[in-house]
This record gives structure tokens, sequence and C-alpha cells, in this order.
């Protein structure tokens, strides 16, 4: 049975109470709501508990899990979901008020696309805008280099259905790129809505950071080795795109050593270093 929007909001939360409230209103004050709005909380400390006792609509529900992951949150909200339209938000972004509303009219004139994002502003502790992020959506070959979409999409249900959701073992990052991956394997096409509608909060320890810091190589050799038939359908491209890469990080490499900055920096450092050595020797 259609129901008015037939979207259900997916809110993961994990110590996010100071974030919440901001990113349930974004969803709320849409110009197309959601029919369901499902926060699961992810294992979060009691003072984020106590935040979202607060919370009160009529399609609200919270949902509380043992601290297993973003994937299995996700799942598990997703799992409840009636619609045939699944809203990602993290907990600690929102959204412009249009959003679900150009991104739902994407889906229902080009059946071909099964996923809709839109360029994104990340923003600091202060509010103060830090980039604006334009990824490309795509095909499968758009996303063998890096993540051309952002996490936070509307998507059809079905998608999700066939990938068998959210990979489970990817607990330290990058789920959503892989699910990207999964879904666009199938013939679907990612749309970026060329606005930016959603906000994406850069915090000092954030998961991302983390996975980019710790586990970046071995979560592409994971990805990799789960869709090989994707990379190895597009080799050409793939070899070249690291090639290219390569080089650039070269000549950056070198114009950084040529720089003045880097020269300065070093003669700051040589008496440093020099003692530094000496004391070494001496003891």
């Amino acid at each position: 049975m259609n129901t008015k929007s037939d979207v259900t909001a997916i809110i993961p939360c994990y110590n996010d109470g100071e974030y919440i409230n901001q990113a349930l209103y974004s969803v709320l004050n849409q110009t197309v709501v959601p029919d369901k709005i499902i926060i699961i909380d992810d294992g979060s400390q009691e003072s984020t508990k106590q935040v979202l006792a607060t919370l009160k609509h009529p399609t609200l529900q919270i949902i509380y899990q043992q601290n297993k992951g973003v994937s299995v949150a996700r799942n598990n909200a997703i799992k409840m979901a009636t619609t045939s339209y699944i809203l990602n938000l993290d907990a600690d972004d929102y959204y412009e008020p249009t959003f679900i509303e150009k991104a739902l009219s994407v889906l229902k004139t080009n059946h071909q696309v099964g996923v809709v994002g839109s360029y994104c502003r990340t923003f600091n502790h202060y509010g103060n805008t830090v980039e604006i992020v334009e990824p490309l959506g795509g095909i499968t070959k758009d996303f063998i280099i890096k993540n051309n979409g952002r996490a936070n999409s509307l998507y059809r249900k079905e998608c999700w259905e066939q990938v068998g959701g959210y990979d489970e073992k990817m607990v330290n990052g990058y789920e959503d790129w892989e699910f990207w991956i999964a879904i666009l394997k199938n013939n679907w096409h990612m749309e970026i809505i060329p606005e930016v509608l959603s906000h994406y909060r850069i915090k000092k320890a954030s998961r991302d950071k983390t996975a980019f810091k710790n586990h970046d190589f071995e979560l592409r050799k994971y990805i990799f080795e789960k869709h090989k038939e994707v990379y190895l359908a597009h080799l050409d491209f793939y070899t070249l795109e690291i090639l290219r890469i390569n080089s650039v990080l070269k000549n950056n490499v070198v114009k950084i050593k040529h720089s003045k900055e880097y020269k300065i920096g070093e003669t700051i450092l040589k008496p440093i270093r020099t003692i530094k050595s000496l004391l070494k020797w001496k003891f």
C-alpha cells in the first residue's frame, strides 16, 4: 500500500546526543516528510540515551542495540522499514529541507537510478564551511578508485535487499563505499543533485579519520577482493588511474621539498637534529 512519501529515514546514533536534535529536525522539516523515522542507538553512553529519551514525534521510533557498529545498526533499522525508499542520515549531520523532495523526483522519473545523493558542505566545530564536496556518482567504474558518493543519500529499499544489506564485517569504515559498489554492479546508477543539500560535520576524532589513518589499505584490499570482477572488468582504467595518482603524488613530494617553507623548516630543524645526535652518541 502506498503511503504519503513512501520513505523511511534511518538515523544510526553512537554518542551523538549533542547533535541528534539537529539531524532529526532536518528530516522533520523536509518539504516531503518521511512516513517513518527510525533512530537506532548503537550502544551509546548514558548521556546520549538521556537525550534520546526526550525525543517525541508520531513518526519517530527509537530502538536500542548493544554496540555492534554502524552496518549492523543500519541493517537492523532497515529491516523494520516497510517503505520503498530509505533515507540515510548520520546522527551528527543534517539535510537541507528540499533534499527528499528532489531526490524522490529523480528516483520516480528515472528507473535506472537506484541511489540519489547531492553536493555536500563539510563544516567544523564552529559551524564554518571547510569544503564543498562534489561527488560524481555514476556507475561501478566511477567507484573503483574512490567513493564517488556520500553516505547520506536516498535509495531504493530493493537495492539494499539485492545486496544483502551493508557488509557487517566492515566495522572499521568504508562500508558505504562498498555498499554503493555492490548496488551499482547490479546495473543501477547513482545520480548526484548538483546542489548543496547535505551538511557533514568534521569532528576532531571521527570514524572516517580513523579509517583513513589506520585501516585504509586493509579496507581497500577487502573491497577489491570482494568485488574483484568489477576491477578486472575495468583493468585498463584502474591501472592508468593508479599510475596517474602515483605520478601526481611524486610530483607533489618534489614540489614540497623545493618549497621555501620546507627549506626554512629544514634549516630550523638541522641544529636540533645535530644536538639530538650528539646526545645520543654521548649516552
